[in-house]
């Protein structure tokens, strides 16, 4: 008798298969068409004590490696900027054994990475009249801030043939460099005017080196040379192809073609590497992908939860955007296309017509960003999704003042780097949050181990009466005033207060009136960040107060072993006692020997 699997769904809430497999209790299926969470784990696993089907089953959990990840499905440690794969070993007893004999079955979990990074820079041209690449920074990957007062921080007319670049697409290669492509043209000129593409690379997002591909000239005597349109280039690393001297890994450039000659007769995806220098393309362009008709600005990103390319493109003509997906970029070592398939059309969650597909993933999260430009009604749309198949409206983001985005692109970058780039490019008006690295709790195969998450660096802003705000934990103020306390991110959400005289609030901003010695004391303010992870800062606000001075509270914690109690003393009796090791960690029983802390 053959049933219908559940340990798919035993291993955690979040984690379910999209439709039935028919399988004998112990087969596999945990990968087969499911929400994969398995593969690129972000939180942690719900892991049951038993597993329902016909009776309660026993099971029991073991992790190969609890630095990572606990027995219990708990995260505990990530490792910077890569995953980290953890054996999870379920044991319990099979249902279609008559002598219930014990089984063991693994899975391999995937802990996702911690991402260093702590803010968006929108990369981008602001219009027809003002072909020009600009940028804009974000705390929360929605709302952006124009940098350089809303100036422009690379001028097409030293780069590019047309002196007009258009639709930057950027990309973070994992050999140090940033890689830009640009669409080389000049709209005024019409829509069939450019003949090329701008690639540029730089360290620092700063100082960029830049090189022209110019078709006509790149491919005299092939009906490539005979391009009206080379839309929208963007890149994405492959780390599958091989260089030839035993090394790995390349960008692969695709764009879409027009041609005059009747050969390409509509914009279709063709795709070429770039070379090492990033200065060329190495060989003639490859067709990629066409649904049939006018095909561009395709966006490329690749999902670890489901081991696909998702390629997001414009039904030119349609006003929608469409995405098919492929198990690899390239066949033969990129001479042949990947097999796109699965094609879903409307993904747009709007009845505007849109174009200029952009896909980023929000920083430490398992979410996806679905961008796209409502150009006809002034905004960007921004939609969100878990599987890159289900999106759902997050908001529309007006193009007004210094920001006015087209056609561009969006990657998270690190607090380091946004220091820099705002000091090359003055954003007065943009006050950056910062995500600090986690604490570091170990060493695998000689990389460093951190904490699960890092907590959102709060900003102590407080000021007294109609003051100015000051960044400050430590405050003396007279009797009678009136004290704001407004600790930034401004944006966040969760705020949790506690205070002295019995304080609470969830408000990130409070006010305080006509305070006295009973206001005095620490007040302490948590900040939940996106990710679920807490920061924490404690503000001391002494009041001047004759009549009620402040005294500093006793916090001293005494620790003492069972030979240094003091029996002379009455001792109080702790019916149901908790103990704790020197470290804080909660134990499970009375130690037999050693220090302990009892609470």
């Amino acid at each position: 008798m053959k049933r219908i699997l559940p340990l798919a769904i035993a291993l955690a809430g979040a984690v379910f298969a999209q439709e039935p497999v028919i399988a004998p209790f112990w087969q596999t299926v945990f990968y087969y068409e499911v929400d994969s969470n398995a593969n690129d784990l972000y939180n942690d696993l719900n892991l049951p004590d038993t597993i329902r089907q016909y009776t309660r089953v026993p099971a029991t959990w073991e992790s190969s490696d609890t630095l990572f990840l606990g027995h219990d499905g708990k995260i505990k440690g990530r490792l910077l900027g890569e995953n980290k794969e953890v054996t999870l070993t379920a044991t319990m007893k099979n249902l279609e054994s008559a002598s219930g004999q014990t089984e063991k079955k693994e899975f391999t979990i995937s802990i996702h990475g911690f991402e260093p990074y702590s803010n968006y820079l929108f990369v981008y041209f602001p219009a027809n009249d003002n072909e020009n690449i600009y940028y804009a920074l974000s705390n929360d990957g929605f709302n952006y801030t124009a940098m350089n007062g809303g100036k422009r921080v690379v001028a097409a007319d030293t780069v590019s043939v047309k002196k007009g670049l258009r639709d930057p697409h950027v990309m973070r290669g994992p050999d140090g460099w940033f890689y830009m492509v640009n669409t080389d043209m000049k709209s005024s000129e019409g829509w069939s005017s450019n003949r090329g593409m701008v690639l540029m690379k730089s360290k620092d997002l700063i100082n960029w080196k830049h090189s022209t591909v110019h078709f006509p000239d790149r491919y005299k005597g092939k009906n490539f040379a005979n391009v009206t349109r080379v839309w929208a280039p963007e890149t994405i690393w492959d780390d599958t192809y091989d260089n030839g001297d035993g090394t790995k890994g390349r960008p692969l450039v695709y764009f879409s073609l027009l041609t005059n000659d009747g050969t390409i007769e509509y914009d279709q995806v063709f795709f070429a590497y770039a070379n090492k220098d990033f200065t060329d393309l190495e060989s003639d362009p490859i067709y990629y992908y066409s649904r049939g008709k006018s095909t561009i600005d395709m966006d490329i990103v690749y999902n670890p939860a489901d081991k696909y390319y998702h390629a997001f493109y414009k039904n030119e003509g349609d006003g929608g955007i469409s995405k098919v997906r492929a198990l690899e970029l390239t066949k033969s070592n990129g001479t042949k296309p990947a097999n796109w398939y699965r094609k879903k059309d409307g993904l747009q969650q709007t009845t505007e017509a849109v174009e200029g597909a952009g896909i980023f993933k929000l920083i430490n999260q398992g979410t996806w960003i679905l961008m796209y430009d409502c150009y006809m009604n002034g905004h960007y749309q921004f939609t969100s999704s878990t599987d890159l198949e289900n999106f759902t409206f997050v908001q529309n983001t007006e193009m007004k003042g210094a920001f006015t985005p087209r056609h561009g692109t969006v990657i998270p970058i690190t607090a380091a780097e946004t220091a820099a780039l705002m000091k090359a490019f003055p954003t007065p008006d943009f006050e950056p949050r910062v995500i600090e690295e986690p604490d570091s709790i170990g060493v695998c195969d000689g990389k460093k181990v951190v904490a699960p998450c890092s907590g959102t660096k709060i900003i102590p802003y407080s000021k007294v009466g109609d003051g100015g705000w000051n960044e400050s934990l430590d405050l003396k103020v007279a009797k009678g005033a009136t004290v704001t306390f407004g600790p930034h991110p401004w944006d966040g959400k969760i705020w949790s207060w506690e205070g002295p005289n019995g304080f609470k609030s969830t408000d990130r901003e409070n006010t305080l009136k006509n305070v006295d010695g009973d206001f005095s004391g620490y007040y302490t303010v948590t900040y939940t960040n996106e990710t679920g992870c807490k920061s924490q800062a404690k503000i001391k606000m002494v009041v001047d107060d004759p009549d009620k001075p402040y005294k500093e509270p006793d916090t001293t914690t005494t620790i003492v072993s069972r030979n240094q109690r003091d029996y002379t003393k009455p001792m109080r009796l702790n019916r149901n006692p908790v103990y704790f090791d020197l470290l804080g960690n909660r134990l499970k029983n009375k130690p037999r020997n050693g220090v302990y802390v009892q609470k």
